[in-house]
């Protein structure tokens, strides 16, 4: 074990011995796992009967990273898991910044403000909005890392299976979402004729009272219509790929029957007043606009969370009030409420990591955001050592120096 593990696994022992995690609910239901600073393997199958041996183990062992089961399992330390036989699991859902578009060009302070604007749309707009569960089964806990969880503990759900699961995380992600559905076609006029009869058809946009994806696709034609508004072809296509390969007599068409074919009220006011896309002259325009609502708009409506987290009955998570092992910030559990103040860099730190400026070796240039203070850093310096170890967890540091050329 070289000089930066020993660095960080005595870090992580003090905390342990000093702020031991609660006990996640029937522990011992619970499989456990842990990865090392001084082993390269992960050890799984562990159980613990009641708490004491927990902190017993994290105190001796000190794991660099702490996983217990979403599972409940009858015999968890059990070998494999046929015979753990599993009796139920919490929910649970992984929001990511790697699941961002464009994560990797934020800082990591950006990607932890991202993550969590995706966070607040899963939590209000879905899980407490259109599932209506309780925010009392919700436990809300910041990874460590580059994200959250979020647990939903709650009898009713423990026993779905993984289909059941997924079609929960297709909901959230408008998976085949259908269009003919979100906006129907209805028959406005029949006109008889000795020949026949002759239908005239719009398609309806739901109403103002409207839940769910039909609210959403909603709100999301006056996004679009606000968002092409007084734009220019080519800005246009930048912004929505999906019109790269339209020409522009098409476009222009379609903009054209939203933006003049509605008299003194332009767009969406219109269309969202009548209930119904009425503005559009030609058909294909409207297979456009509609086209545009799927592609474009729908994405922007759903909550990025790692989907095969979600769906799998026998995940291991992070422990709460555990240390991540790349960042040396805790795994924070924390209400609805506290969540808005929720700041990871400043709220995350473990108090017992000292202000003690330690000398570390930096060998690119690297620029650090922690407890509100800002590090430009490069070379050999010395910076707080509740930095270092964040530093180093994430190896922009180390403790060994390069010997002088």
């Amino acid at each position: 074990m070289g000089p930066d593990q020993a660095f960080m696994r005595g870090w992580f022992q003090r905390y342990y011995q000093s702020r031991p995690p609660r006990a996640p609910e029937r522990l011992d239901r619970r499989e456990f796992g842990f990865m090392f600073f001084d082993r390269d393997y992960v050890q799984r199958h562990l159980g613990f009967g009641e708490v004491g041996q927990l902190h017993s183990f994290l105190q001796g062992q000190v794991p660099s990273h702490t996983y217990y089961s979403s599972a409940y399992y009858q015999l968890p330390a059990a070998a494999t898991m046929e015979e753990k036989k599993w009796l139920g699991a919490d929910v649970v859902f992984d929001l990511d910044a790697d699941h961002v578009k464009g994560a990797e060009t934020l800082t990591y302070a950006e990607m932890l403000a991202r993550i969590k604007v995706e966070l607040l749309r899963l939590l209000d707009d879905f899980l407490l909005g259109d599932l209506g569960l309780d925010v009392s089964h919700l436990k809300i806990v910041f990874s460590g890392g580059r994200g959250y969880h979020i647990h939903v503990v709650d009898a009713r759900l423990a026993t779905l299976r993984s289909h059941e699961r997924r079609e929960i995380v297709d909901y959230i992600a408008g998976t085949d979402l259908n269009m003919e559905w979100v906006f129907p076609e209805r028959i406005t006029n029949v006109k008889t004729f000795r020949a026949g009869a002759q239908e005239s058809r719009v398609r309806s946009i739901p109403s103002i009272s409207s839940g769910g994806w039909r609210r959403r696709m909603r709100d999301g034609i006056v996004w679009l219509v606000e968002e092409m508004r007084s734009r220019d072809l080519d800005d246009l296509r930048a912004r929505l790929p999906t019109l790269a390969q339209e020409s522009d007599t098409m476009i222009q068409g379609m903009l054209r029957d939203l933006y003049s074919k509605s008299g003194s009220r332009e767009g969406a006011d219109l269309m969202l007043s009548g209930n119904a896309f009425s503005s559009f002259t030609d058909r294909r325009h409207l297979d456009l606009f509609l086209r545009l609502l799927e592609v474009e708009v729908k994405p922007r409506f759903t909550a990025e969370i790692d989907e095969p987290v979600t769906s799998d009955i026998k995940r291991l998570i992070r422990l709460p009030l555990s240390l991540h092992g790349k960042t040396g910030l805790r795994v924070t559990p924390m209400s609805r409420e506290q969540l808005s103040s929720f700041d990871p860099l400043r709220d995350a730190v473990p108090d017992i990591f000292p202000e003690r400026p330690i000398e570390v070796y930096v060998p690119r240039p690297a620029e650090v955001e922690i407890k509100g203070e800002r590090f430009r850093v490069q070379g050999i310096c010395e910076v707080p050592t509740y930095a270092a170890i964040f530093m180093i967890g994430r190896r922009m540091a180390t403790l060994e120096v390069p010997p002088e050329e």
